[in-house]
């Protein structure tokens, strides 16, 4: 007994060497960011600081990169109620690539295309969240606007997921650059927006996105402050009504076991708060004062849907 108590005890320490080495906190600051990325364990965390705080971008799990870590981006899978069949998808932010590993793997045949500004966030996502890209999850270090401006394919999922110290650039939520983003989508495809709903520019950016799609449909990531909208260019066939959606059972995917609840994302579908619109302003790009609007907190988060 003695003998095995003093092999645990010198073994003790190396076991905390080897986590220790697996922890780590860095901090990068680029043009366009001010990022932190942590690792505790096997999960790995992009975080951007901004306004006396950080934010939350991305996180993956190393042990099971699958696994979608932060909650919106199960979320964003509500467009499969939308579109059913994503062949043809475009990103644009990249993050930790927390949202494509998944995607990937259940839809192999499928195009994921992203657009990331920040060339630093590129290299952390693949030297430190272990990103691999391939030809079908291709990269291109471009501001998003104006890759659709300049890319004239269509697309099944066009994801706006682009975050820059925390907010999303101005010129990517005025009426203008939706307006380019539906003439981007394929004739049943589907524009998928994460939005802020703790500020005042949650209602600006849905009365802005309504300015151009005719079907907005919102999903909340329970607790997490975060919507969801998915908007489509057609008036019919109607996807408002939730009846006509296919069955979350339908759309399951081996990989998605354990990993995505689609019948728990179909629950998280919530009203438009007209009410709470009528003062909002739409964005352009004459007038687009996002940062001002995303530090003036809602006065009644929980009047969201009145």
């Amino acid at each position: 007994m003695k003998l095995a108590h003093i092999i645990l005890s010198l073994a003790l320490p190396a076991a905390l060497l080897a986590a220790e080495a697996e922890s780590y906190v860095e901090h990068f600051d680029t043009i366009y960011n001010s990022l932190t990325v942590e690792r505790r364990g096997s999960v790995v965390e992009l975080r951007a600081r901004a306004r006396g705080g950080e934010a939350l971008e991305s996180a993956v799990d190393l042990k099971d990169p699958l696994m979608p870590i932060v909650a919106y981006t199960r979320t964003l899978y509500a467009g499969l109620f939308i579109q059913s069949k994503p062949q043809r998808v475009l990103m644009i932010g990249l993050g930790g690539a927390g949202f494509h590993r998944l995607f990937t793997a259940a839809y192999p045949e499928a195009l994921l295309q992203t657009v990331e500004l920040d060339p630093k966030v590129y290299d952390l996502c693949r030297e430190r969240m272990q990103f691999k890209p391939t030809d079908k999850t291709p990269v291109t270090l471009m501001d998003g606007r104006m890759f659709v401006k300049r890319n004239r394919e269509k697309w099944d999922w066009l994801i706006l997921d682009a975050f820059r110290g925390g907010f999303v650039p101005p010129h990517l939520k005025t009426e203008e650059f939706y307006r380019e983003c539906a003439a981007r989508l394929s004739d049943r495809g589907v524009f998928i927006s994460n939005l802020h709903a703790t500020t005042e520019l949650f209602y600006s950016d849905i009365k802005t996105i309504q300015a151009v799609f005719p079907q907005v449909v919102l999903f909340e990531t329970t607790g997490r402050g975060n919507v969801i909208a998915c908007a489509v260019k057609y008036r019919e066939p109607n996807i408002v009504d939730s009846a006509k959606w296919p069955a979350a059972e339908s759309l399951q995917r081996p990989h998605f076991a354990g990993r995505l609840d689609l019948a728990e994302i179909r629950k998280e579908r919530i009203a438009i708060p007209t009410g709470r619109m009528r003062n909002a302003k739409v964005l352009s790009d004459d007038f687009a004062p996002v940062e001002f609007l995303d530090a003036l907190k809602a006065n009644n988060a929980d009047g969201r849907d009145k």
